[in-house]
């Protein structure tokens, strides 16, 4: 309801624009192909641009795009289409989540210029529109263009250790890794070779078809450190202990390290995937959805995976590397913590970026300071002032309780009196009986 009379109240006035361009569009769970002429792309990508930040819109290389661009000629008043690849879930999303390789339309489209966001309602193209471009190959584009995507993102946010690879290696039992970099500037060169024509022979792909098991296997050894080093930071720890804690983990364990290094393994694993559907469009292509899934599976495994680990990382800094109000006096510790949290805050950040994951932002919690100390002291003594009035005023309750009322006291008095009487006439009678006798 929110967003109809936000879309009516753009409408009134004037704030959205209609375009007669269609659109065609290949959403996916990890992202989306976006096929126009060239007018209607720029207009797109400006306005997709400004509401989702620069970078999320990428071109793709020349031989993914020509199914989608032949495809994009059928369905469009052009015969020369422009395609951009979106990243994010957001266009498949608004396409009520259609399975890979649905083709989908936008007639009319009307989309808000402060967002950028699509108002108009999506139309999925009848199959007969499509003659020749089944859903597999579609769908083969777009995953295509998803692994690209995200091997490029993570390439242009790298940062090369080389010279600490053996080490991470050893420290998360991922020897089976091997050579990292060596192995992933064979797959950049296999796949820019693929990427300009080249055709992928028996022995090109022998010499990398068992790469796939091992980096399966190396990014969960990595991603399996990184867990068990967190698990090693006890928030309930004193303040000295946390920060020998966190060192341990960015000197000894090189959790920094770790992270950039599942970076490079995820890439080598995005590139391996590509080239692995290449090999089975071209030698096998009876298996080709089935490989399709597959590969769909695993990236959305890895992203799950990855999600989890970011959002423990941020939960464990937020609190595990911030003094709290009773340990503003531990300012050594203070420091060892700033000095660890900070660059280890920002490898985060980058590994949340370079794989566009969705998490929770930081808490923004900095070490408390002696003005909050000192007044959760004074909240503290207020309490403890009134615990201890409401303690005495029970108290004098339970005294007055246990002397009894006035009355009660001038009772037992008069019981007292009458018990001594009673007494003492009885002896006057036991010493008469006894003279008589």
């Amino acid at each position: 309801m929110a967003d109809d009379a936000n879309h009516a109240s753009e409408e009134a006035s004037g704030s959205t624009e209609l375009d007669d361009t269609q659109l065609v569009v290949i959403p996916d769970e990890f992202g989306a192909v976006v096929v126009g002429d060239g007018a209607a792309m720029e207009v797109f990508t400006a306005d997709w641009d400004r509401a989702h930040g620069l970078g999320s819109v990428a071109e793709p290389a020349k031989r993914q795009v020509d199914a989608v661009t032949k495809l994009g000629s059928k369905l469009l008043r052009t015969t020369r289409p422009v395609a951009r690849y979106v990243s994010g879930s957001e266009l498949w999303e608004q396409a009520a989540k259609p399975t890979s390789g649905t083709v989908v339309t936008f007639h009319q489209m009307t989309r808000s210029a402060s967002t950028g966001k699509i108002l108009a309602n999506p139309q999925v193209a009848p199959a007969a529109l499509v003659p020749g471009a089944g859903e597999i190959l579609l769908g083969l584009a777009a995953l295509e263009m998803a692994l690209a995507q995200m091997a490029d993102r993570i390439d242009a946010r790298l940062d090369v250790i080389e010279d600490k690879v053996d080490d991470i290696l050893r420290l998360a039992s991922a020897q089976r890794l091997g050579d990292v970099y060596g192995h992933l500037r064979l797959l950049k060169r296999r796949v820019n070779e693929i990427d300009s024509g080249a055709t992928m022979t028996d022995t090109d792909w022998s010499s990398i078809a068992a790469l796939g098991a091992d980096l399966e296997v190396g990014i969960e050894r990595l991603r399996h450190h990184a867990v068990q080093l967190l698990s090693e930071l006890h928030v309930q720890d004193s303040a000295d202990k946390r920060a020998d804690q966190l060192k341990k983990a960015v000197n000894k364990g090189m959790l920094g390290e770790t992270l950039r290094l599942l970076l490079v393994s995820q890439q080598s694993l995005y590139l391996w995937q590509k080239l692995r559907l290449e090999r089975v469009r071209v030698s096998e292509p009876e298996f080709l959805e089935q490989t399709l899934d597959s590969a769909r599976m695993t990236l959305r495994e890895h992203l799950d995976a990855d999600r989890d680990l970011a959002s423990s990382l941020r939960r464990a800094l937020d609190a595990h590397a911030v003094l709290r109000v009773t340990e503003v006096h531990r300012q050594m510790a203070g420091r060892t913590l700033t000095k660890y949290r900070e660059p280890l805050a920002r490898t985060v950040d980058s590994f949340i970026d370079a794989r566009t994951l969705q998490v929770d932002d930081w808490l923004g919690g900095d070490h408390a300071s002696v003005r909050e100390a000192l007044v959760a002291a004074g909240h503290q003594a207020a309490a403890i002032t009134n615990a201890s009035r409401r303690q005495i005023a029970a108290g004098a309750s339970s005294f007055a309780k246990w002397v009894g009322p006035a009355e009660s006291l001038d009772e037992s008095r008069e019981k007292s009196d009458d018990d001594d009487n009673e007494e003492g006439a009885a002896t006057e009678t036991d010493m008469a009986d006894s003279g008589d006798k």
